[in-house]
């Protein structure tokens, strides 16, 4: 998969929508079997990123059987890796597990200038209490976001003033890898943007998407959209791509964005989250393009 893709090889995909959860906790993580049943649950949008040939792997899948195939995923962690070797797929090239648990933790993607009023990253339990004893600057409440996560896991909404002991003690679970700190807002329309980064940082760049997603944050489903919004999502895409370049990571990326509700109207925000691998909505908003 890439812009120069070779549909002559024969690929072998490992569709493993915990990525984040694996990345977080690190070595020796192991899905559970809610885990696996909820990616098996979801998988069917991605398989639009296959071609005719192509095949999935799986823990069932045979020792050995894949020999001959080049190896993929959803995100090339070492649990995906040793899939593919399991089966006798051999690895496309991708970054370390240290350039990927760098990017796709949310202190990387996080930026004061492009974040919500008020915004930040902490990484200390008193600077988030500090910060939730203040009424935000826009909404009623304040959203906080552990370093790691996908669909709407790892999201707590508090109100401002003193924590309850139940969130101060999940405050405090969440450090020493940190927490996004924002206000609540009500979200109008979320938007997407995919891209694949080369090697060399030559980037290509996939069409607007709208996403739909349920009240957790899960994704529902994308199509593509016409938007206002498009210009300052390429401009948000080329920032974000650069900075993944020098990070060290290539391979398909993607942004999400939102329009949200502000006294008199509504506003933008182009980056409300990096994705470092392939995303629900990616073989909408990229291939073909």
């Amino acid at each position: 998969m890439g812009t120069a893709r070779d549909r002559a090889q024969r690929r072998a995909f490992v569709l493993n929508l915990d990525a984040d959860l694996e990345l977080g906790a690190g070595p020796g993580y192991r899905p559970s079997r809610r885990v696996l049943a909820a990616m098996t649950a979801n998988e069917t949008p991605l398989r639009a990123l296959l071609d005719e040939g192509d095949v999935i792997i799986g823990d069932e899948t045979e020792v050995g059987s894949l020999r001959g195939f080049v190896g993929h995923a959803f995100c090339p962690t070492p649990r995906a890796v040793a899939l593919m070797r399991r089966a006798g797929a051999e690895p496309a090239r991708h970054p370390s597990v240290e350039v990927l648990r760098t990017v796709a933790s949310r202190a990387f993607g996080f930026s004061a200038e492009r974040g919500l009023p008020g915004a930040l990253f902490a990484n200390r339990f008193e600077l988030v209490i500090e910060t939730l004893a203040k009424a935000p600057p826009i909404g009623r409440a304040w959203r906080l976001k552990r370093a790691y996560g996908m669909a709407g896991r790892g999201h707590r909404t508090i109100a401002p003033g003193e924590p309850s002991t139940a969130d101060a003690a999940w405050i405090r679970a969440s450090m020493p890898q940190g927490l996004v700190v924002e206000p609540e807002v009500r979200i109008v329309s979320e938007l997407g943007l995919h891209g694949w980064l080369e090697e060399d940082g030559a980037l290509g760049a996939g069409a607007v998407v709208r996403q739909r997603c349920d009240a957790r944050g899960a994704w529902i489903a994308s199509e593509r959209h016409l938007s206002v919004h498009a210009g300052r999502l390429g401009e948000e895409l080329v920032v974000v791509g650069r900075e993944l370049h020098r990070a060290g990571f290539f391979g398909p990326f993607g942004i999400d964005s939102h329009e949200y509700e502000v006294e008199g109207g509504q506003a933008f925000q182009p980056r409300s989250e990096i994705n470092p691998r392939y995303s629900m909505g990616w073989a909408v908003g990229y291939l073909g393009r």
